[in-house]
């Protein structure tokens, strides 16, 4: 009787329709399918643009990517069931996220595995050009590899699957088919596919696709990882990875920067519909407006209300303390990262003239009667501030390009050009713990001035750069990677580093960093007809406040930031704790049932070429 392995490995003989221009997801279910499939040059690339398409990694993208690459780093506060239990670092193995994001990254290398076993010979039967071919295995083996990276990073330990079609439809009952692989596997695994890729991917192709600078700049980010993965055992290990992620980091960027890749002009507009495929975006997921799948569903996720958005649950979402104070006030990247008080945004109900972020915004509901004087629009939340990159508004804000089915068309980057600048950074700091390369402070300073700043750097720490990375990758679902590789490094630091973020004002009294401002009465503040402004909070926090013996007699009359006072009167900041054992994710209760040998020690890859 045939054994079913995995549940995740069921993907590979689905089929799947994606209405995004050419994204065809048809993936054969064996060689006869294949034959008849890959009858042209045309058909091959249909079937690997489906690597691209929202769909396959809709489950990834629309949660898991962010509750993990944002969440669990303390950039976003957000603590509702289980979504909050990445901000709390409390994940388990029956979380439904974690499942739904190691069954979608399994599927994409589904994916990628049937085609570069299934297409080569197939198309090569139906005369299709030997260039073709190559191209397509090399857009597979990318694919591939930038899942298996994710799913090392939050996991560590996983199986390594080539042949996904042999494994479900076996009679061999063999274990070793199941068997978690080492992460020293892993990274050689990722490496192997990403130095094929590079050697047979184009230097250029319709800016959608993955091209040798994409491969090469990939391979350097995950060659840094290994260097860091490998600082504690095998320092001259490390120092050769290090060096030759700095070769291939700089080979990327100048190589990119001769095929049209370089840095977006003008970041405020680089996560909108206007930016898909600009010369930042190295990879990306391809999003449309369609069904339920097709598309981005950021702006449903993290837009504050339906006053900005037709679809929205993003209302309880926001930037945590500690990114925010992470911000110098003349960054310009912070108000495409986040809106706070007073932020004015001419691309969020453009119709209407524009919109501006109020604490609490005081309007009538649309369609009502209600008081303006006594109805909230849209209420705070316990940052005083919500998520604004990737939020696009309503139709009439982006020419249409978003719907109601969860399904923005502005793509989410996989891999940026500045990544791969940053990664050459990282790189040239190797094994030390600062650089003063001419090339890495130049780089520096071009994604500090794109951000209004001045590059005040002569030499960078690895810390200022993890830092860096931070403000510029907020919610693109990266910064848990550079955490990752910071513990590699020095599991203390990165520990400390973790814990001591002030991520929320979590008290007792479950209250949250808002801004004090008394008028001698205790009495709310009202400024414009339409705005009420969230600095009195008297009324509803009654009770924290006799406890803390704040009255309107003591109280200064001067703006004053309430995170500050209960600094100084004493009042530390809950934070989230972490050790060394939390830093990597536990294995899917299903998957784990379903495969108990996934419970046992991992095993080194057999592989089956040289290297």
């Amino acid at each position: 009787m045939k054994k079913i392995l995995y549940t995740t490995l069921m993907a590979v003989s689905a089929l799947l329709t994606v209405s995004c221009r050419e994204f065809l997801t048809v993936v054969p279910e064996d060689r006869v399918v294949a034959e008849n499939y890959y009858v042209d040059a045309e058909a091959v690339r249909q079937n690997t643009a489906s690597l691209y398409a929202s769909r396959p990694w809709f489950d990834y993208h629309s949660g898991f990517m962010f509750y993990g690459g944002d969440m669990l780093a303390g950039d976003m506060y957000y603590t509702y069931d289980q979504e909050g239990h990445y901000y709390y670092n409390s994940v388990t193995s029956t979380n439904s996220h974690l499942y739904k994001g190691w069954y979608t990254l399994f599927r994409i290398i589904s994916f990628a595995n049937s085609i570069i076993l299934d297409m080569p010979e197939a198309a090569r039967n139906n005369g299709v050009e030997e260039e073709v071919i190559q191209a397509a295995l090399g857009e597979a083996y990318t694919m591939r590899a930038y899942a298996y990276y994710v799913l090392t990073e939050y996991w560590g330990e996983v199986p390594i699957i080539e042949n996904s079609t042999a494994l479900i439809t076996s009679d061999n009952t063999n274990d070793i088919y199941v068997r978690k692989n080492t992460q020293e596997s892993l990274y050689r695994f990722i490496e192997r596919d990403l130095e094929r890729a590079v050697e047979v991917l184009p230097e250029s192709d319709d800016p959608e696709r993955a091209t040798k600078w994409t491969a090469m700049g990939l391979l350097a980010k995950v060659q840094v990882t290994h260097a860091a993965y490998l600082m504690g055992s095998n320092q001259g290990a490390a120092a050769e990875l290090y060096a030759e992620a700095k070769t291939n980091a700089k080979n990327a960027v100048d190589g990119g920067q001769a095929n049209g890749y370089g840095m977006w002009s003008d970041y405020s507009t680089m996560f909108d519909v206007q930016a898909n495929n600009c010369c930042e975006s190295l990879l990306a997921i391809q999003c449309c407006v369609g069904v339920y799948g097709d598309g981005n569903a950021r702006n449903a996720n993290f837009s504050r209300s339906s006053v900005i958005a037709d679809q929205s649950w993003g209302g309880g979402k926001g930037p945590t303390i500690s990114l925010q104070n992470s911000y110098a006030p003349e960054d310009l990247r912070r108000k495409a990262v986040f809106m706070t008080g007073g932020d004015y945004y001419e691309n969020i109900l453009s119709a209407s003239g524009g919109y501006t972020y109020y604490f609490v915004n005081r309007g009538c509901v649309p369609g009502s009667d209600d008081d303006p004087l006594e109805t909230a629009a849209e209420n705070s939340n316990e940052m005083l501030a919500n998520i604004k990159k990737y939020v696009i508004g309503k139709p009439e804000d982006c020419d249409g390009c978003v719907g109601l089915n969860q399904d923005g068309g502005n793509n989410l980057y996989l891999l940026r050009f500045t990544d791969v600048m940053m990664v050459y950074i990282e790189a040239c700091i190797g094994t030390g713990n600062e650089t003063g390369d001419g090339v890495a402070i130049g780089y520096m300073g071009q994604i500090l001035n794109r951000a209004g700043l001045s590059n005040n750097y002569s030499s960078i720490s690895y810390i200022d750069l993890i830092k860096e990375r931070r403000k510029e990758f907020a919610f693109e679902g990266q910064n848990w990677f550079d955490i990752k590789r910071l513990w590699y490094r020095n599991h203390e630091e990165a520990l400390n580093y973790l814990s001591d973020m002030d991520r929320d004002m979590k008290y007792t009294f479950n209250w949250r960093h808002p801004n004090f401002k008394y008028d001698g009465s205790g009495n709310p503040t009202y400024s414009l007809k339409d705005q009420y402004v969230w600095e009195n909070q008297r009324e509803m926090y009654t009770t924290v406040w006799e406890s803390m013996d704040i009255t309107a007699d003591n109280a200064p009359d001067e703006y004053y930031n309430g995170a500050q006072w209960l600094e100084e009167h004493g009042h530390r900041v809950q934070n989230i704790n972490f050790n060394n054992e939390s830093m990597y994710l536990p294995i899917p209760e299903a998957e784990a049932t379903n495969a108990p040998i996934l419970r046992e020690p991992a095993v080194e890859y057999e592989f089956t070429e040289e290297e």
